[in-house]
Order: structure tokens, then C-alpha cells, then sequence
């Protein structure tokens, strides 16, 4: 008889691992992508994500049981609390009684009193012991819209003066909605019919992505990385609103392409899929190797350099120059929760200022009659429109090729994202 797996080894004693790690500033996606051929791979990405999505929620209620705010107990405990009233709350297969036994178990390790502690509250939740007070929608919507749909209190006010209250709880539905893994086809290697054949082949399930002909939704990915067609190189992960901004970078072949902010590639690479000449740059070493590793996997023949896109090193001229920017990332909040917790307003108003550097810089290298594209993943105006319109004002030389490319969550569905293309030379504003 097989015994059972350490507590702190099981999927809930992880996930607790991999939340307080996420707190001391690591990516959730990544460290769950280590765990994705493990037997419960699948619980723990759900009891993880579904944690961090539902946390503001969570803390408000585990409040009304504590005799002092969550946020002042260790990490750990903390987040053994805020996992499993997840577990209680929101996954109906798991029986409550024995998510409170776990954590009650796991609490041990801190001492009775700890684990006292746990139990009382668990069970108070499970069972609704305490009437939890929430915020009245008519007068106080900012505080209503934040508990309720667990996002931060400055954020919703931002979106409620843009959008009003519906469209904010639209965006805020939209950001705690679980998207599935959108791939894209390697052009360069297959179809996407064929590569929708192979993976089925290999028991993975496929649907088209609505308005992207090469791009793939994976419901369920387990054993998707451990596939063929990933060693093959037959297709990369790339959101749906990150390929679709993608499609501002109109690169054909021969065309001489500068991507300035490019790890981890996936925009590099489709302009290599199109036969176009890509040089590459990124300021982080560590995403380099991973870029570089990714380029060999799709047999595509990219120069990669470390390099600030502030500073490019070199003078040569493009056709194209895209300015993928680094932003704070407010249109991927499904799907990577934890940013939601670690953006502060001042965060917007910074990016921008380092925004703006880059497309300055990025600007040199653009020869006469060719293009500048710069792109986001975040929903704020600071970093999108207005980076471009300050730019514009002080790069005459430049002017919009098209309407500009805004994708919400909300209306399409998908991660929030922005584009711009620009062209160098006499013309008109759009």
C-alpha cells in the first residue's frame, strides 16, 4: 500500500509555498509552470490562482472571524487561511471538512494555539457562523465594487471615473474569469489545422480563437509541453490581445525588423515566421536565455542581444522598430492575479515616464517611410494613448499610420491591450 505524500508536499501544502513566495515577489505562472506535469498539477494551478483572484474577497471575510486583521499574521498562515476558505468558498467538489482538517494539520507546525485558531475559523466559515457586513452599493460603490470582486480600492475608482459603475463591474467580471491557454502556430513549421490534428492525436482538445486564423485555445494544457509538436517547435504561448496588437507589425520578407523589448519573443517571432530579418534586444539576462532557448525550439534564426532599449547600441536603420513596453500589466489581471495586489497609482505615472524613454530612443532607429510600434498590455491611458500623444509632440517627424488598436477585457474578451503604429516621415495625423 502506497502511503500518502507529506502534508507539506500535497497540492494544498504547495500551493501555500508557492503563495508566500508570489508575496516575497515571484510570478505565480512561473512557479506553477514547474508544476504542470505533476498528478495535481491541476488542483494546485486552481487553489493558487483562484486564491490570489479572490484574495481582497477572501481577507474581508476571514476578517469578520479574526480578532485582528489577516494582514498582520505571518506569511504563511495567512496564506493557509486565505487558500483554504478559497477551497471552502469557491470549489464545491472539495468536502470543507477535509480542507479544515489539512490546514489544521499544517497549522500544527506553528503550535497549538495556532492551530486552535485555524480550526475556529475554518469552521466558522464553512458555516456561515458570522454575519459578514458588506459595503452599501449606492453609497459607498468604490468600497462595494472592490470587496465584492476583489480588486484594489484605487483601481476601481480609476475605472469608475472612465467608465462608470457597470462598465467597472463588467471589466472586473472580465478580470476574475479564468481565460484557457491561447497558443500560436510556428508558421514556419506547420498549420494551425495541422497543428490542431497533431495535438488531438495527442489527447489535447482545441478550439479556434475568435479573429486569429494561426492561434489555438487549450482548455485543458496538461501534457501539452510534453508533446511533440512543442519539441518540434510547431507553436509558442501567446495571448489572444498580444497577437492581435501583433498584427500592427505588418513585417513581410526581407523586411529588416528591431524589436527593442522582446523576451520573452513572441512578437519577434511572428515577424520571423513572415521571412523577415529580426534583431532583438532585452535588458534582463535571464529572459534572454529563456528568448534564446525558445528561438532554437522554433528553429527560427533571430539575433538576440542584452541591451536597454533606452540605450540601443548601435546606428542602423529599420523597417520596422516595435516597442513592446514594459507596462504594469493591468490588462492581465486573469491572468496573473497577484499584479492586481502589487500595483500602487504611482506605478502608472512611472512606467510612462520609462515608456516614453524607450520610444524616444527607439525613434533613432527607424529609417525614413518606415514604422514604429508600440505596444501594451495594460488598460491606463497614461501608458497608451498619452505616451503616444507626448510623443508626438515632441517627435514631429512621426505620424499615426493607423487608429490606434485598444482591446478591453470586458468587450473582446480577452487580455487587455493597447497599440500604435507610426510612421516616419511628411504626412498627416490620423
Amino acid at each position: 500500500m502506497t502511503s500518502s505524500p507529506p502534508l507539506h508536499r500535497t497540492a494544498r501544502g504547495r500551493a501555500i509555498d508557492i503563495l508566500d513566495r508570489v508575496d516575497a515577489g515571484a510570478y505565480a505562472n512561473t512557479l506553477l509552470d514547474k508544476e504542470r506535469d505533476s498528478a495535481d498539477a491541476r488542483l494546485l494551478r486552481e487553489i493558487v490562482l483562484g486564491t490570489l483572484t479572490w484574495r481582497g474577497r477572501i481577507d474581508h471575510i476571514l476578517n469578520a472571524y479574526l480578532k485582528q486583521p489577516i494582514r498582520t499574521l505571518k506569511r504563511p498562515y495567512a496564506n493557509l487561511l486565505r487558500s483554504a476558505a478559497y477551497q471552502i468558498l469557491h470549489l464545491d467538489r472539495v468536502p470543507s471538512y477535509a480542507v479544515v482538517s489539512e490546514s489544521v494539520n499544517l497549522a500544527r507546525r506553528g503550535g497549538k494555539g495556532l492551530s486552535s485558531m485555524v480550526n475556529a475559523v475554518l469552521r466558522g466559515v464553512s458555516e456561515s457562523r458570522r454575519q459578514v457586513q458588506w459595503p452599501d452599493p449606492l453609497s459607498q460603490p468604490v468600497d462595494h465594487l472592490s470587496t465584492e470582486y476583489s480588486h484594489p480600492a484605487w483601481l476601481i475608482e480609476r475605472w469608475v471615473k472612465r467608465f462608470g459603475t457597470e462598465r467597472t463591474r463588467a471589466l472586473c467580471e472580465a478580470g476574475n474569469t479564468r481565460p484557457p491557454l491561447t497558443i500560436r502556430t510556428n508558421l514556419l513549421r506547420t498549420t494551425a489545422k495541422d497543428l490542431a490534428r497533431t495535438l488531438e492525436e495527442s489527447g489535447i482538445s482545441t478550439t479556434g480563437t475568435p479573429g486569429l486564423a494561426d492561434s489555438l485555445n487549450i482548455a485543458v494544457a496538461k501534457g501539452l509541453f510534453a508533446t511533440a509538436a512543442h519539441r518540434e517547435g510547431w507553436f509558442s504561448v501567446q495571448g489572444p490581445g498580444a497577437a492581435r496588437v501583433s498584427g500592427l507589425l505588418e513585417a513581410s520578407t526581407g523586411d529588416k525588423i528591431l524589436d527593442v523589448c522582446a523576451a520573452p519573443g513572441g512578437k519577434a517571432a511572428v515577424a520571423a515566421s513572415k521571412g523577415a530579418a529580426v534583431i532583438a534586444s532585452d535588458l534582463s539576462p535571464s529572459r534572454i536565455v529563456r528568448f534564446k532557448e525558445n528561438a532554437n525550439r522554433l528553429r527560427m534564426d533571430i539575433d538576440i542581444v542584452v541591451a536597454d532599449a533606452r540605450a540601443i547600441p548601435f546606428s542602423a536603420k529599420f523597417d520596422h522598430v516595435l516597442v513592446d513596453a514594459p507596462c504594469t500589466g493591468l490588462g492581465t489581471l486573469s491572468r496573473h492575479p497577484e499584479i492586481r495586489w502589487r500595483r500602487q497609482p504611482s506605478d502608472i505615472h512611472r512606467m510612462a515616464s520609462r515608456q516614453l524613454e524607450m520610444l524616444l530612443s527607439a525613434a533613432s532607429h527607424v529609417r525614413s517611410g518606415g514604422y514604429l510600434v508600440y505596444t501594451t498590455c495594460t488598460t491606463e491611458p497614461p501608458e497608451n494613448e498619452e505616451v503616444i500623444e507626448e510623443f508626438l509632440r515632441t517627435e514631429s517627424g512621426f505620424f499615426r499610420d493607423c487608429d490606434d488598436l485598444y482591446i478591453l477585457p470586458d468587450i473582446d474578451g480577452t487580455d487587455g491591450a493597447y497599440g500604435a503604429r507610426l510612421r516616419k516621415g511628411d504626412g498627416k495625423a490620423l
